[in-house]
């Protein structure tokens, strides 16, 4: 009987020593009260018990119900008391003792007397059912798992608690068993040494280490290494057909099949999971690989459009939250006093952009090369109009003037340099690589902590520029005495407008330029994208193209082959106008592009005859690419 006094303990051993979670009021009150007597005596802390059991009882028994310890039933005349947990219990109990049971199989209803209500079990099977749970374990209800083992082993009942790690240690103590009886370590060995031909010393270390250091098994196998995979899938099958064999079969020979049926299943769960985490790290190796390559700068979206070395999306290879795991743990987790090797750049309408620490310096002279030919452009356009209205702007002769002015120019022209510059990351990238080499004085970002001027990061000269502009001019704009008399006379004549000033209108003129222009540029960026992805490391785009041409055209005259790929890319041409035509915000994506080409290739009839289909689809795919890359604005 319980040694504690307080009424759950003694509901809890008297249903024990009845072994049902049933208990009759009336008998346990009469019970109680006969037991405090007999042990009062000797045990002082019965003595309260020993008068007015019955309003003790029922003052005690309505807060047990309350907090879901028992249930009051009325089924019966009498009323009777359910204890829920009976079954946990007791199967918990059992198992504590697990050490001392390795020669018998696992726990049944029939072995233990029990008969355990259908709502607080789940029947499983050791094949698909129990692999199934393994992968998608369920929590909570019901808290009893009842598993069936083939071949007439019979049923196991195990607490879902127990599931894996305690349930491994309870099938490698009775395999042990096993095999420190009768021999079987040595004829085991024997038997698997054929299909270890050459690891003998390996699978007799296993076996030993069964019997010595099952520790060391259950972390091979919970690691999925290539060995303890093999070796558990002969050692399961060598142990059931052997079983199997046996006429009769002893308790230990039960205990063993049914615990190499759980091995069979926990050796391939761990060795999937293995598997699976190794594609895993490798699509990640594969995801650092690939923010290193061109353009450098990618958003989240562009992120989860990654694709691996053959073709598929990375994001399919792992989770969205081990994704951004990744990147948290990438944008922070530093080395030393360095920077993390992610970067995060904040665009000009709060976007995140995600590069490459090592690709930092590189990516910013790509944007300055780029943004180079775009700002001298708009610059040049906007003096050549002042020029011709005869006016003049204070940039055109003061330095300090010309560089607000590129600034300006860049920042509405190509925010994403504007952003990469004003980030003080980049100054902490370029001091670290101040530290390990030298740079050309060419090449300097920062001269003393201090960035250069736009002119010089964009190797643009304010006199070179004004001398070029006016070259393109007639000559007379040239003369400033004669430009001056031209711009007199002709203010004489022309009324001054009643809103606006000539600097005000050019500064319209340039917002509605930057705007119209937003949209080109956006093609651009995502077809550097679109091809980064698409053209293998080894190929440049036009080198691609090449050879995507010689898969699908198999004429061998050099005319005709120039002819149709002229006829090829005129289609392509003609199919993309019409299309940024129709649609003012075509939205580019490798799955739109992809679709167009499709449909191009698919919607014309001299196309089908060709061979190499895939090749021409792919080839229509990266022409447009291309288009869209030499897209000027």
């Amino acid at each position: 009987m319980a040694q504690k006094t307080d009424l759950y303990s003694i509901l809890i051993s008297y249903a024990n020593k009845n072994n049902s979670p049933y208990i009759e009021i009336d008998p346990v009150i009469g019970f109680i009260e006969k037991y405090a007597k007999q042990v009062s005596p000797r045990m002082p802390e019965w003595l309260r018990w020993t008068q007015d059991v019955s309003v003790k009882f029922w003052s005690e028994i309505s807060g047990l119900a309350e907090t879901g310890k028992c249930e009051l039933l009325s089924d019966t005349p009498e009323g009777r008391i359910y204890m829920p947990f009976f079954y946990v219990d007791l199967l918990r109990n059992y198992y504590a003792d697990i050490d001392n049971k390795a020669d018998i199989p696992f726990p049944n209803e029939e072995s233990l007397k029990i008969v355990i209500p259908e709502s607080q079990k789940k029947h499983l099977n050791t094949g698909d059912d129990f692999s199934g749970y393994l992968e998608r374990p369920e929590e909570g209800i019901p808290p009893i798992v009842q598993i069936g083992f083939p071949d007439d082993f019979g049923t196991g009942l195990f607490l879902g608690s127990m599931i894996p790690k305690p349930l491994i240690d309870a099938c490698l103590l009775k395999v042990r068993f096993y095999l420190e009886s009768h021999g079987n370590k040595e004829y085991a060995l024997r038997k698997l040494s054929p299909q270890f031909q050459k690891r003998e010393s390996y699978l007799r270390d296993m076996l030993n280490n069964i019997v010595i250091r099952p520790t060391d098994c259950i972390r091979a196998m919970e690691e999925g290494e290539d060995f303890a995979y093999v070796f558990w899938a002969h050692f399961c099958i060598l142990v059931k057909n052997d079983i199997r064999k046996k006429k009769e079969h002893l308790n230990e020979d039960v205990a063993a099949a049914q615990s190499v049926c759980f091995l069979e299943s926990f050796n391939s769960y761990y060795r999937a999971r293995a598997v699976k985490r190794r594609e895993k790290d490798l699509a990640f190796k594969e995801l650092d690989l690939s923010l290193e390559k061109p353009p450098f700068l990618y958003t989240m979206d562009q992120i989860l459009g990654f694709t691996g070395s053959k073709g598929t999306l990375l994001p399919g290879q792992y989770s969205k939250d081990e994704l951004d795991e990744w990147v948290q743990k990438a944008v922070t987790e530093t080395t030393g006093n360095g920077l993390p090797n992610l970067l995060i750049i904040s665009g000009p309408h709060k976007e995140r952009w995600f590069v490459s620490k090592s690709k930092l310096l590189l990516l910013c002279a790509r944007l300055l090369e780029e943004a180079r030919g775009i700002v001298k452009d708009a610059v040049s356009k906007r003096w050549i109009k002042l020029l011709r209205g005869y006016r003049h702007e204070p940039a055109m002769d003061n330095d300090k003037d010309f560089e607000n002015l590129l600034l300006r120019y860049t920042g509405r022209l190509h925010p994403a340099l504007t952003a990469v510059l004003e980030d003080p990351k980049l100054q902490l990238v370029y001091d670290e690589l101040e530290k390990t080499q030298s740079i050309p004085a060419s090449s300097r970002i920062f001269v003393k902590g201090v960035m250069v001027p736009y002119s010089a990061l964009l190797l643009l000269k304010r006199k070179d520029l004004i001398t070029d502009t006016r070259i393109l001019l007639p000559f007379w704009y040239s003369m400033p005495i004669l430009s001056f008399l031209i711009a007199f006379f002709k203010g004489l004549w022309k009324k001054k407008p009643a809103k606006k000033d000539g600097q005000d209108s050019i500064d319209d003129e340039e917002q509605d330029l930057s705007a119209e222009k937003e949209g080109a540029r956006e093609l651009r960026h995502a077809a550097r994208v679109i091809a980064a992805a698409l053209v293998p490391p080894s190929h440049s785009l036009e080198t691609y193209l090449e050879e995507l041409e010689n898969r699908w055209i198999r004429l061998i005259g050099k005319k005709a082959r120039a002819d149709l790929v002229e006829d090829v890319k005129s289609l392509v041409r003609d199919n993309l106008r019409q299309t940024l035509r129709v649609q003012k915000h075509f939205k580019v994506t490798h799955e739109t592009l992809s679709t167009l080409a499709a449909n191009i290739v698919n919607r014309t009839p001299s196309l089908q005859e060709l061979s190499g289909k895939d090749s021409l689809r792919l080839y229509v795919e990266l022409y447009l690419v291309k288009l869209m890359q030499n897209m000027k604005f």
